[in-house]
């Protein structure tokens, strides 16, 4: 469990890092 856990945080992290930049590029161009 602790290795599952191990390897979802860095695609997690990547994808909520690609969310804000999605959210800041959506907040620049309105």
């Amino acid at each position: 469990m602790y290795l599952v856990w191990k390897s979802y945080l860095p695609l997690s992290l990547c994808f909520l890092s690609y969310f804000l930049f999605l959210k800041i590029l959506l907040i620049i161009y309105n």
